[in-house]
């Protein structure tokens, strides 16, 4: 098997295993269950993932190295200035990531569901983040403000908790962006 075959069935494995997190809970993630949504046999996910707590470790890993790599890159991306690129960035992508897939949402839940402790690299990742936010050259008031509405707004979402409608959303996000934009 060819490492891009190998990491090609892993991502099949993961995004099933988020999907069943997504559109069944927590409780229906079993190996058997993503092995039949990803299209393998139960032998074949466990030459990937040796345990339900690997495959979480997996989903967690990958999703928060995503998350986080696109934040990164999108700072690096941003040539207009150097005050709020991690702050609008981090707007960027949970924003992307709530209209998209949802999968590191998936992750994070079946992670605390499971074992809250796996959850210790993504709170390292998050809190490295935190740093690089109040040293964006924005008042760290405001930061905080616009991470705790970010936060907010995803907790909303992923748990079907009064979500906003897509013009309330966008709205919101509009001036969370306006709000960072005023320190510049």
């Amino acid at each position: 098997m060819s490492v891009s075959n190998s990491e090609d069935k892993k991502k099949i494995i993961l995004t099933a295993a988020a999907d069943i997190v997504k559109e069944e809970g927590v409780a229906k993630l079993t190996l058997e269950a993503v092995a039949k949504k990803a299209g393998l046999s139960k032998g074949g996910l466990l030459y990937h993932y040796s345990s339900k707590e690997a495959l979480i470790i997996g989903m967690v890993q990958d999703w928060t190295y995503s998350y986080f790599n696109s934040i990164e890159s999108l700072v690096k991306n941003n040539t207009k200035s150097e005050v709020s690129n991690w702050t609008s960035a981090y707007i960027q992508a949970t924003f992307s990531d709530l209209n998209h897939d949802k999968r590191l949402s998936s992750a994070l839940i079946a992670a605390m569901f499971t074992n809250p402790s796996l959850l210790e690299e993504y709170k390292k990742e998050y809190d490295i983040l935190l740093g690089k936010l109040m040293n964006d050259g924005i008042d760290p008031i405001k930061v905080t403000i616009v991470r705790l509405a970010i936060d907010g707004l995803w907790f909303s979402e992923i748990f079907d908790l009064a979500p906003l409608d897509e013009n309330l959303k966008n709205g919101v996000i509009n001036e969370l962006n306006h709000m960072i934009k005023e320190e510049e």
